[in-house]
């Protein structure tokens, strides 16, 4: 494979590196705030609604049960919660240059040169005056003839061929200038294309704890989502269970029928799911959510998973 076609490769391997890094990234930040703000929308539906549709369910009943409550998750640093993530500002892959204007600008520059400075040196070996207001014509012909001369050896018969001749070799010189300075570019831009592709492998993986954690606390909200969801429906249901028991079985708790006790009992185990939830406020620790949440969800699962069994088998 020649330089140029590495020199392409490096750069295309790490564009398709850097940004199929960040589309995953990107994709996953998304998903995160999207399952964060449904999990707020539905814990102040909660909050606002359904817990205040229970506490009405519930006031008032006699000898209700004693239930074992869940704690409240606190969180002294407020850097800690978690928090909407802004999407990763596009990591930009610089392409090296190629080097072709310069090495063009220096061949047309030393073709030029060296065309004028055979025209010189032909004027100078024929004894021309090098007067700038005396050239012309006669004098270009006269000074590049001194080279037709030399291969013709009759003086002055073919001037045009003299002049061929110093362009034909100025012309060859500069395009040779013009290839030593594309192959110092090109082994130039090799060493760039490298370090550019080396730059993208480590932003890559530098990167990759981050896209773990940001996929990490997405599973986590989806997870938690769905089980604040399970216990605002089933805390829905119960309510309104709760005061049809009440309608009619009145509201001394001792007095219901044993499957009437249970449901209320599930309610009450909810009321505190719901409120515990809606009162605290995850939040990460060591780049992971912090056990306590997590241990919290775990518990309001098996709540949800208890009352579900119970009611699908």
């Amino acid at each position: 494979m020649g330089k140029l076609a590495k020199i392409r490769s490096l750069t295309e391997e790490a564009k398709n590196l850097v940004e199929e890094f960040q589309r995953d990234l990107n994709e996953a930040i998304e998903e995160y705030n999207a399952a964060l703000k449904e999990f707020e929308v539905v814990k102040e539906s909660v909050e606002l609604s359904t817990l205040k549709e229970i506490d009405e369910a519930l006031e008032g009943m006699e000898h209700l049960p004693q239930i074992p409550l869940k704690p409240v998750i606190e969180c002294e640093d407020e850097g800690a919660i978690l928090r909407e993530i802004e999407p990763e500002e596009p990591y930009e892959v610089e392409e090296p240059r190629s080097g072709t204007f310069a090495a063009k600008f220096w061949g047309f520059v030393v073709a030029v040169l060296l065309f004028l400075g055979f025209g010189a040196v032909g004027a100078y070996l024929k004894n021309l005056n090098l007067d700038l207001s005396m050239i012309d014509m006669k004098f270009i012909e006269q000074a590049y003839g001194f080279y037709s001369d030399l291969i013709t050896g009759t003086s002055g018969s073919a001037p045009a061929l003299g002049i061929v001749l110093a362009a034909a070799v100025s012309i060859l010189v500069g395009y040779l200038v013009y290839l030593a300075f594309v192959g110092k570019a090109a082994s130039m831009n090799l060493q760039r294309a490298e370090a550019i592709f080396e730059a993208a492998k480590s932003y890559v993986e530098q990167k990759e704890p981050f896209l773990h954690k940001v996929k990490t606390l997405k599973e986590f909200f989806q997870k938690a989502l769905a089980t604040l969801k399970s216990a605002r429906i089933f805390g829905d249901e119960y309510e309104a269970r709760a005061k049809r028991i009440r309608f009619f079985e009145g509201d001394d708790f001792e007095a219901l029928s044993s499957p009437s006790k249970t449901d209320i009992i599930d309610l009450c185990y909810l009321k505190n799911d719901l409120e515990v939830i809606v009162a605290s406020k995850p939040y990460e620790q060591n780049d992971m959510v912090a056990p306590e949440v997590v241990a919290l969800f775990d518990d309001v699962d098996r709540d949800v998973a208890k009352i579900k069994q119970r009611i699908y088998g």
